[in-house]
């Protein structure tokens, strides 16, 4: 299912716009080129909860031309201690058409396209078509290894973000300039239990999402690519790691 709020046209920034974004427009070394790229940019953003949430509330805010939200969920009641895009109203209602909703009000001057489906190699060409930039908002690796391969095919880079009780991780992954998903994930079991998280830990780690998407989109040359951004939120610690490729990676490694 396809709804699209508003179907403004990716020209110059308007009176309303500059008005809208001036905080950012005055950030030095940004400007009003920047905020061009921005708008012209399409972000496909995989899942409307924890992560998916914050993330894209901030590309929103920030005047993301054409965003796209994929989820095949309904919103429940155990989803609100962390899914800031729903409220207690929303319950039983698609995430997607949540999303929407929420984000409509929060930004009618973009074009905001939200899909009640599953995410497969079936129905990812369509749905990612033409991005600029992946956001991973997802909760489990098999739906990431079909980014992943879109990613590799297609050469559009992810912004991955994973949480797991009081820590989460984060970086930006572009291959063939940094590893891929696989290179992270290839040997890590999933049980299919809930995973324990507290709501504030996914919200910093969607908010830094989009704090990378957005540099990205607007030519900052410090994302954090080749590097894995570990934070513990009960001690609130930060570490940064180097990250390499695997040259045996089944789906970015070297051929033998």
């Amino acid at each position: 299912m396809r709804k699209i709020a508003s179907q403004k046209t990716l020209d110059m920034l308007t009176q309303n716009e500059e008005t809208r974004y001036l905080r950012q427009l005055i950030l030095p070394d940004f400007g009003a080129a920047a905020q061009q790229r921005i708008k012209n940019s399409k972000v496909f953003v995989a899942g409307a909860g924890g992560l998916g949430g914050p993330a894209s509330i901030y590309l929103a805010a920030a005047g993301v031309g054409h965003l796209v939200i994929v989820d095949r969920d309904r919103v429940e009641l155990s989803n609100l201690n962390r899914q800031i895009l729903h409220s207690t109203n929303d319950i039983d209602v698609p995430k997607a058409d949540s999303a929407l909703q929420t984000l409509s009000e929060l930004n009618p001057d973009i074009i905001i396209e939200t899909h009640h489906v599953s995410i497969d190699d079936s129905s990812i060409s369509e749905l990612a078509k033409d991005a600029t930039i992946i956001v991973d908002c997802l909760d489990n690796i098999p739906t990431r290894m079909v980014l992943n391969r879109y990613s590799l095919s297609t050469n559009t880079p992810i912004v991955h973000a994973g949480i797991d009780c009081w820590t989460a991780q984060l970086t930006v992954l572009q291959p063939p300039f940094t590893p891929c998903i696989n290179c992270l994930f290839e040997d890590v079991p999933e049980d299919g239990k809930p995973k324990p998280v507290l709501g504030a830990v996914a919200g910093v780690m969607g908010t830094m999402q989009a704090l990378e998407t957005l540099k990205f989109l607007s030519g900052n040359t410090t994302v954090l690519q080749n590097k894995l951004l570990f934070f513990d939120a009960q001690n609130m610690d930060w570490v940064k790691i180097d990250l390499h490729k695997n040259p045996h990676c089944p789906q970015c490694g070297q051929p033998t």
